[in-house]
């Protein structure tokens, strides 16, 4: 089959490996396409990664092969890819948290993802994808996980208001979750004219720009109309936890989405004075409401023909490193790359 593999930093190559057997409880997908993330962006340039390891978690495929055990799902199911390997057995686990599971490993980061042709994975990390629903689309489930699950962690209510900070795939995500699962009155700060379109297509009510999406034009924002939850998606080497932090309405909270490259600042002055909550979101999880997952995808199939602009630049596996170049370069009009596996 044909493999994307890290070669060192910056760079990024396809070559031939063989196709692997699926395990007893694995399935082995034939995947159809496979996003790149931002995190990929992160890794792809500063690490940490395993040289020669396959990148990519945003998964949609079809179930190839059943390993031994396999039962509820038949081969030419349609899925799309829960990317955890947790070790099921502690309290993290069992309580359905297994993002914080001492022993967590990511496909595509830690282990074999799905820049890839087949990917083998444990059978309770897939998901059934819905007729009429194109494999690029089903697999912005991952990111929609990731928005569903901050959301739940920020403890918005229905009907709040909710500032997002970030236009990416997962800024974007976040705010059509909030306006379809809450009916919140959403805010979103985008850099770029393509993301501010894309988010006021998708639901935000207003879209900030420019110098308004700076700390004290927030603060004097969210004076005049409070916001009951920030959620930060932009991470990196942003400044957006002082935007957070000015924004929010006294006992508000911040759910921090994105992944920082390093230290941050943050005056934690006002969040002492108005009693703020901050909280950190690592991907998703299996609660009592149920997976993550499970609702992200609803969503998507619900909303897929919104989504499909999201989507904005689809290219083969052998051109990948052309997909990481794009997927690093807004200006070039870039929302979601999709890698597909033709």
């Amino acid at each position: 089959m044909l493999a994307a593999a890290h070669v060192g930093a910056d760079s990024i190559e396809v070559d031939r490996r063989p196709v692997p057997q699926p395990a007893s409880g694995e399935v082995r997908v034939r995947i159809e396409a496979c996003g790149v993330c931002g995190s990929d962006l992160h890794f792809f340039h500063r690490g940490p990664f395993v040289p020669g390891n396959t990148p990519g978690h945003e998964i949609a495929g079809r179930v190839d092969t059943l390993g031994d055990g396999v039962a509820g799902i038949a081969t030419g199911d349609r899925v799309v890819v829960e990317p955890l390997l947790s070790c099921g057995r502690c309290d993290y686990c069992r309580s359905g948290r297994d993002a914080i599971c001492p022993e967590l490993q990511f496909y595509g980061v830690h282990r074999a993802g799905g820049f890839a042709e087949y990917l083998c994975v444990s059978a309770h990390r897939l998901f059934r994808v819905p007729e009429g629903i194109e494999a690029p689309v089903a697999a912005l489930a991952e990111p929609m996980a990731v928005a569903v699950h901050g959301l739940r962690l920020g403890r918005l209510e229905p009907g709040q208001r909710v500032l997002v900070l970030g236009a990416g795939t997962v800024g974007l995500m976040t705010a059509l979750a909030a306006v379809e699962l809450y009916d919140a009155e959403v805010w979103l700060t985008a850099r770029y004219p393509h993301q501010a379109e894309l988010g006021a297509h998708l639901g935000a009510s207003r879209v900030l720009t420019g110098d308004q999406t700076a700390p004290l034009a927030l603060g004097l924002l969210g004076r005049d109309a409070p916001i009951d939850v920030v959620v930060e998606t932009v991470g990196g080497e942003a400044d957006t936890l002082q935007a957070a932090a000015a924004a929010v309405r006294p006992g508000g909270v911040i759910s921090v989405l994105g992944l920082f490259l390093g230290g941050v600042a943050l005056d934690s002055l006002p969040l002492f004075l108005k009693e703020n909550t901050l909280v950190w979101s690592n991907c998703y999880a299996r609660n009592g409401r149920g997976p993550d997952f499970a609702a992200a995808l609803d969503l998507v199939s619900r909303r897929r023909d919104a989504l499909r602009a999201a989507v904005t630049h689809r290219v083969p596996l052998p051109e990948i490193a052309r997909a990481f170049g794009l997927a690093g370069d807004k200006t070039a009009g870039t929302i979601k790359v999709s890698v597909e596996m033709r």
